[in-house]
């Protein structure tokens, strides 16, 4: 068996979280920071210097980013990617932003993501 490399495998197994379209053709593999809550392990995102994470993640598409499309979905996926998950952004808990708060007090708006 012929081992792909993650962003291939990404490309391979994983659809764009807005239009739901194909990533192969993608040139980038864009990964978008949701405000959102994950109940899972994989892909999440954080702040090392804040502590905090399990925050939700989604990949859209080249195209999709070109026009500026926010994700509808985030995506779940097992370590090895041999299981993927959608879930419906508007059902899942939002993350206050009063916890970036001490990141603002050093560089006020550094730390703008989506969601």
């Amino acid at each position: 068996m012929v081992k792909m490399s993650n962003d291939k495998t990404i490309r391979a197994r994983v659809k764009c979280c807005f239009c739901g379209g194909s990533l192969e053709n993608s040139k980038h593999v864009n990964v978008v920071c949701l405000m959102k809550e994950a109940r899972w392990r994989f892909p999440v995102w954080g702040n090392v210097l804040l502590g905090v994470t399990s925050f939700a993640s989604a990949i859209l598409c080249d195209k999709c980013v070109e026009e500026k499309k926010e994700p509808k979905f985030a995506v779940e996926w097992t370590q090895n990617l041999t299981v993927v998950k959608y879930h419906s952004v508007e059902e899942l808990k939002d993350v206050p932003e009063e916890i970036f708060q001490p990141l603002d007090d050093l560089e006020p708006g550094r730390h703008g993501v989506a969601g």
